[in-house]
């Protein structure tokens, strides 16, 4: 890539020569690639994609799949990749919803249970360390506010983690802010996107 210096240039991108492809790749043994709009979009891979991420691997190079999307898990990723022509492994796959998990376990030593907003994969995930949670689902609201702040809470959450919940709701909300009210009550959140986009450019709310 080369980059104008001059003030007000605008930067643009050239093709590598092969002299200089050559190079990086052997400066180069591990590659990470984002997934959505990166190697495909909606249901479609990026054109030429597989192809790149295979000739990669026949060099000996080790490719990488992360995202920042929590609604699926590692294995939800795979069959997704093996769908669109990709070759992958479950440990190649990084994304949050894994992530999530891996941070409580490993890092934090969570000691307790999760209060979820967020969907089946983060869930998963977490089950899969043996991680207890609750909150995964629908909550529906009744009553009105005196109700939803006298909603009764689990003495062993211990931690609150907030990713896509397609089924968030203010009673969710409510109960999330009351376990926090706790100062040592960890909060965790699976990426700071505020939007989420979609086809056609629209776009609906995300985790924050």
């Amino acid at each position: 890539m080369q980059s104008g210096s001059a003030a007000g240039e605008k930067s643009k991108c050239e093709r590598l020569t092969a002299v200089l492809r050559e190079s990086f790749l052997e400066q180069v043994d591990n590659f990470l690639f984002d997934c959505d709009g990166v190697l495909w979009r909606g249901d479609q891979a990026v054109p030429g994609a597989p192809e790149v991420l295979d000739a990669l691997r026949r060099r000996g190079k080790r490719v990488f799949f992360v995202s920042n999307n929590s609604t699926r898990t590692r294995d939800m990723y795979v069959e997704k990749l093996a769908g669109l022509g990709f070759r992958a492994a479950r440990d190649e796959v990084f994304a949050t919803a894994y992530c999530t998990a891996q941070f409580l376990k490993r890092r934090a030593r969570l000691r307790g249970k999760v209060y979820l907003v967020g969907g089946r994969a983060l869930g998963e995930e977490l089950a899969r360390e043996g991680i207890a949670h609750l909150g995964a689902g629908a909550d529906p609201v009744s009553g009105g506010m005196k109700e939803w702040a006298a909603v009764a809470l689990d003495p062993e959450v211990s931690a609150v983690v907030v990713g896509f919940d397609e089924h968030f709701s203010y009673l969710k909300l409510t109960r999330a802010l009351r376990y926090l009210s706790d100062p040592d009550c960890l909060f965790v959140a699976t990426n700071t996107d505020t939007r989420l986009p979609l086809e056609g450019g629209t776009a609906i709310p995300d985790c924050t």
